[in-house]
């Protein structure tokens, strides 16, 4: 049994899936910048039938090859059904410890710079202040930490400015720091200490040693282009000034120029205008900031690539399993396809992993990569295809 699937309630813990228990249809979807979430069939010879409590039971899911937690979370609701043959069942939805972060709202709190100070960046002294407001309001096993927050704001001071308006922690982190300043965001659990933490980096995978490449593992690819999405010239607005419909340039912190070029860009395409708002931006420099990163990821990649793969590592024939964040080398000389790509989403089929699937690309560039459907039926004409 590759998974082992554990439910626990105070403490309790009691396996639904492993070598002597089942559940049917178990799939855990993960996204990045995205809460994880896990659905399942559970029938009543199971024994954590009548155990499932909303809110409540926490739930994992433990990759026995690799031993890694593929999903960490709680159930969120498990109806009871009949269907017309009288078998009865429930249909499980659950969601991931991020979704932790949605059970707190911070207080109000006016405009300020945070500077940082005694080891901390202004940026990690703002989610330290976050997420006790979230930990001081919700019960100790929901409670997280600050991880790796390694993230570069802005080139003109090591400080952010910011305030609280009375959202959710999830809505503010994601409102004031990944919409604003890009960048990935998760919450994970260190297993040697057992608490959760959270993570903020402009890159928080690694780079994998399993290529993608044809005539080894990819099955099949298909090449676009959209160079639609292209400014050269960005206009970026932040907020409303008091009292007026205006909005808040970044021409005090760009040498009086209200715009930002891409010089590589308007190079090969010419002068594209275009404008993007920030509306929580009060800052001229915090909008300088978030404009050039917005202008580098929108202008990063004018082209798309669809590409079907093979996990090798399922039979045992590639080093590395597919994992979310994680980049791949994708190489196709047939059609100009040679760079790394991230996992920007996966779908992980617990009772049939050469079912699951991976999008492979940046968000910008919907470049996606679907992992085989049917690897079993396909493993004779891989094969083949490697000689072996």
């Amino acid at each position: 049994m590759l998974y082992t699937v554990t439910i626990f309630n105070d403490g309790e813990a009691v396996n639904i899936h492993d070598r002597y228990e089942r559940i049917a249809g178990a799939q855990v979807s993960k996204e990045r910048n995205a809460i994880d979430c896990l659905s399942f069939t559970i029938y009543p010879d199971n024994p954590g039938y009548d155990l499932l409590r909303r809110m409540k039971t926490t739930i994992q899911v433990r990759n026995g090859k690799t031993g890694r937690l593929d999903f960490d979370g709680r159930v969120v609701k498990a109806p009871s059904s009949m269907d017309a043959s009288g078998t009865v069942f429930k249909s499980v939805q659950c969601e991931g410890v991020e979704a932790y972060l949605c059970d707190s709202t911070q207080p109000y709190l006016a405009e300020r710079q945070w500077s940082g100070g005694s080891g901390r960046s202004g940026l990690q002294e703002f989610i330290d202040y976050v997420l006790a407001r979230h930990n001081e309001r919700v019960e100790p096993h929901k409670r997280i930490y600050r991880g790796r927050v390694d993230l570069v704001t802005y080139e003109t001071t090591g400080g952010v400015y910011k305030g609280l308006q009375r959202e959710s922690t999830r809505d503010t982190l994601a409102k004031k720091l990944v919409d604003v300043f890009g960048g990935e965001m998760r919450v994970r659990r260190n297993e040697e200490d057992g608490l959760l933490y959270l993570d903020y980096s402009q890159r928080l995978g690694t780079e994998r040693d399993a290529p993608i490449e044809v005539a080894r593992n990819m099955a099949s690819v298909t090449m676009d282009e959209d160079p639609t999405q292209i400014i050269t010239r960005l206009r970026p607005l932040g907020a409303k000034k008091e009292g007026s419909e205006d909005r808040i340039t970044v021409a005090p912190a760009n040498s009086g120029r209200e715009y930002v070029d891409d010089e590589e860009a308007m190079a090969e395409y010419g002068i594209i205008e275009g404008t993007h708002t920030w509306d929580d931006v009060t800052q001229p420099a915090n909008l300088l900031s978030a404009a050039r990163s917005w202008l580098t990821a929108n202008n990063r990649f004018p082209h798309s690539a669809a590409v079907s793969a093979y996990d090798l590592s399922l039979i045992d024939l590639a080093p590395d399993e597919f994992a979310l964040l994680d980049w791949y080398r994708c190489r196709n000389p047939l059609v100009g396809l040679d760079e790394s790509l991230e996992i920007i989403k996966q779908t992980i089929n617990i009772n049939e992993p050469h079912a699951s699937s991976i999008d492979l690309g940046d968000s910008t560039a919907r470049q996606s990569s679907q992992a085989t459907a049917a690897l079993a039926s396909k493993v004779a004409e891989l094969e083949k295809l490697l000689g072996l």
